[in-house]
């Protein structure tokens, strides 16, 4: 037995393409799923805004990077 996978962009021509694999003989079985492995939600984070996110940057050891310095190196390097 062989497996094969569709993805549909509209739900009109996954109706459609349904009805007309339900009406062939040689057809076992029909699973549908929905956009599982799309829509998995973010987990969930310690930041509590974008100032705390940024804030986590250049936290290694010995190390003084803010996204102020990150900015100023980024915009060195476009303008050269």
């Amino acid at each position: 037995m062989e497996q094969l996978i569709v993805q549909v962009d509209k739900p009109l021509y996954t109706e459609l393409l349904l009805n007309l694999l339900k009406e062939l003989n040689f057809i076992k079985s029909i699973s549908r799923i929905k956009n599982k492995s799309i829509t998995k939600k973010l987990p969930p984070t310690k930041f509590k805004s974008k100032e705390d996110f940024w804030e986590t940057f250049g936290t290694g050891e010995n190390t003084s990077i803010d996204i102020k310095y990150i900015k100023e190196k980024t915009w060195l390097k476009r303008r050269q």
